[in-house]
């Protein structure tokens, strides 16, 4: 999260998904960046990787709505000629205190997103229009993490290379290129290899790195449900229409344990102990990942904490089956405390 903005730095050996899982544990403050984790796909030029990008930076702004430019939420604008009015006040406002906004951009960006239309400006050059989807996602500076190693073998490395290049100085983000094992010095690669990182020998086979199901992740994400995520959305918006549950669950919230850790988890009750987390079968690519979530179960249960697990898929096909489980544990947990 420290990687310097304009710059790309070349990982090797570290699982993709472990470091995504690391780094949704940050508990950073809300002027921390954000780390954008994107699965680049193979492509014939370094124009056509800089646009898959760019529709990546955009797919996420459009799932982040109505909440941009990390804190500034546009949820009272209508998309009518007073709400468009309201928009514009709001983009001059931000102009004043977001270095790089294009108020113009901002404003086409903002219209569209009320029409339920894709952030994206057709009149702008992928320059800028990379640059203003980047601040919409986070206004205090963005990591941008690419699994490249698919794209490398299967594109033009130099052209890969040059698209890394380009995007970190043009959007003003750092990129951080991951690899299974860091490719040879020299050219095209000799570019992004100063001040490389390499996971021991041990490390990297533990890692045993997995693909990941999800094409975009963000991370942190605290305080509420990730936009990225339509379990924790879909579970979230069917808590907020329960009248027993509503008040008690809080999203992406750290726990303290007596072994002195502090996991962050999808939900919890914190007067009634109790956890849900949601598990995506990508989620648990390799032992690791399953290994971890058990014994962040068990530093929970030692803490007083019931840990429910609920699929992400259960969630998906019969969500209210998956609230009528929450309760019967919520009334379980009232029933122990009297």
């Amino acid at each position: 999260m420290a990687a310097r903005a304009g710059a790309v730095l070349a990982l090797a050996g570290f699982d993709g998904a472990a470091l995504r899982r690391q780094l949704d544990q940050v508990e950073a403050d809300g002027g921390a960046r954000r780390v954008l984790f994107a699965r680049v796909t193979p492509a014939p030029s370094a124009e056509a990787i800089v646009a898959q990008i760019i529709g990546l930076f955009a797919d996420t702004v459009q799932r982040l709505w109505p909440v941009w430019f990390t804190d500034v939420s546009f949820a009272e604008c209508k998309n009518d000629k007073l709400g468009r009015l309201a928009v514009a006040a709001m983009v001059q406002r931000l102009a004043g205190s977001v270095a790089g906004l294009s108020p113009n951009w901002a404003e086409a960006a903002v219209e569209l997103a009320l029409a339920d239309r894709p952030p994206r400006v057709r009149a702008a050059l992928p320059a800028v229009e990379l640059a203003q989807l980047a601040l919409a996602i986070s206004r205090h500076g963005l990591v941008l993490v690419v699994d490249g190693e698919d794209a490398c073998q299967q594109s033009s490395p130099a052209a890969m290379v040059h698209a890394l290049e380009w995007i970190a100085q043009h959007a003003n983000c750092a990129v951080v290129a991951r690899f299974s094992q860091l490719p040879p010095h020299q050219p095209p690669f000799d570019r992004i290899l100063y001040g490389a990182l390499a996971a021991a020998d041990s490390e990297a086979e533990a890692a045993a790195p997995q693909p990941d199901a999800a094409a975009i992740w963000l991370a942190p994400w605290l305080g509420s449900p990730h936009p990225l995520s339509e379990a924790e959305q879909r579970l979230a918006k069917a808590l907020r229409a329960d009248v027993e549950l509503a008040p008690l669950f809080g999203c992406n919230q750290f726990v303290d344990t007596v072994r002195g850790s502090r996991p962050k988890v999808d939900f919890v009750w914190t007067h009634g102990r109790l956890v849900i987390e949601l598990d995506g079968y990508g989620s648990h690519g390799n032992r690791a990942a399953f290994m971890y979530d058990r014994h962040r179960d068990y530093e929970l249960t030692l803490s007083g904490y019931t840990v429910l697990r609920l699929a992400n898929d259960e969630i998906a096909q019969d969500v209210g089956k998956a609230i009528e489980k929450i309760r019967d544990i919520v009334h379980l947990c009232r029933e122990r405390s009297k």
